[in-house]
Parts: structure tokens; C-alpha cells; sequence
């Protein structure tokens, strides 16, 4: 057991003596990461197919062309591809294929909110669908416990407003300013 510990100590001793020395084994990129001259047929069909199928891996990509993920990793990577898959993404004109997340749950909640507007309107409304939209409206408006929390003051802010409200205080008198001196007092042990 000494054996294999002291053999360990030696390795952590080359080791530590190679990071030392500046010995560094140096880590670089494949010489074709990101490098792509030309965008080409099969990467215009890979940009479809992500457009068509967002989530899709790169794992699933290279095995849809018959290509390995590292070479997948590389094209995804290259400026060229880059700039033509946002512009082939600037080219749709299918709004729900072009819409944000942030548009498209703008458009879910405008519709819900005409939904139970509907609801609301007809004579026959469940106490718990009302019970819900108050909910929901007091949340939206940020009232009934649902207000936004009040930024947390810090004390050097808290400080420099006292300090301005003692100076407040003073009795003003034109023309007279105060003059003082700061003594450094020892107390005893």
C-alpha cells in the first residue's frame, strides 16, 4: 500500500514540476472548426431541417447525413453557416415559424383573456372560473398581495439620506458656515 502511495507522490511530484516549468500541453482547436468557405447544398438542407425541427441534436443531424457529430459541430460553428441560417431564418414569412416565444405567449394570453371574457359575460359563470379571474386580474394589476417586491434599500443610501435630512435640520442661516475638527480619541482598556 506504501508502494502504489509513494508511486502516486512521485507522479503528483512530475506532474506539479511540468505545470511549474511551464510545460503546458497546449489545447487547441481541429483546424477545421469554423472554417467553411462555401455553404453548400447539403448545408442549406441541414439549415432546413433545423428550421423545420428547432430542437433538433446534433446528434440526430449527423446521423440524418451520414456525417459524425464533431463534423456537424464544425459546420454549426462556421460564420458562413451562420449568416446563411439567419438569413434563410429572415426569409419565412410564416408567422408562427417566425414568432418570438415572447410574441406567441402575448398571443396565447390576449386569446385567453377574450376566452374567458366570454365566459364571464354568460349568465351561468362558476364560482371557481370567477374566483380565477380575480385571481388573475389582481396578479396582472399587482394588487391584493401580488405587488411587485420593493427594491431592497442599501445602507450607504440609507446613510447619505439620513445624513441629508440632519443637515435639513440645521437651522439655516445665510452666510454662516460651520467649521470642525475631527480628534482621533484612545479609549481606555
Amino acid at each position: 500500500m506504501m508502494d502504489s502511495a509513494s508511486a502516486a507522490l512521485v507522479s503528483a511530484d512530475k506532474l506539479l514540476g511540468e505545470l511549474q516549468g511551464g510545460n503546458l500541453p497546449t489545447v487547441s482547436r481541429a483546424p477545421t472548426m469554423g472554417q467553411l468557405q462555401k455553404v453548400r447544398y447539403t448545408h442549406v438542407a441541414m439549415i432546413e431541417l433545423i428550421l423545420e425541427n428547432p430542437w433538433i441534436s446534433q446528434d440526430k443531424l449527423a446521423a440524418h447525413f451520414g456525417y459524425t457529430a464533431s463534423w456537424i459541430s464544425n459546420i454549426l460553428a462556421a460564420d458562413a453557416f451562420q449568416a446563411a441560417l439567419a438569413a434563410r431564418r429572415e426569409e419565412i414569412i410564416d408567422p408562427v415559424l417566425k414568432a418570438t416565444i415572447e410574441e406567441r405567449f402575448r398571443a396565447l394570453v390576449i386569446q385567453s383573456l377574450d376566452v374567458l371574457q366570454k365566459k364571464l359575460a354568460s349568465p351561468q359563470v362558476s364560482d371557481n372560473v370567477a374566483i380565477r379571474a380575480a385571481e388573475l386580474g389582481a396578479k396582472a394589476l399587482g394588487v391584493g398581495g401580488h405587488a411587485a417586491p420593493k427594491p431592497v434599500e442599501s445602507s450607504n443610501d440609507r446613510l447619505i439620506r439620513l445624513a441629508n435630512r440632519l443637515t435639513d435640520l440645521l437651522p439655516q442661516q445665510p452666510g454662516k458656515v460651520i467649521n470642525g475638527e475631527a480628534q482621533v480619541i484612545q479609549e481606555a482598556p
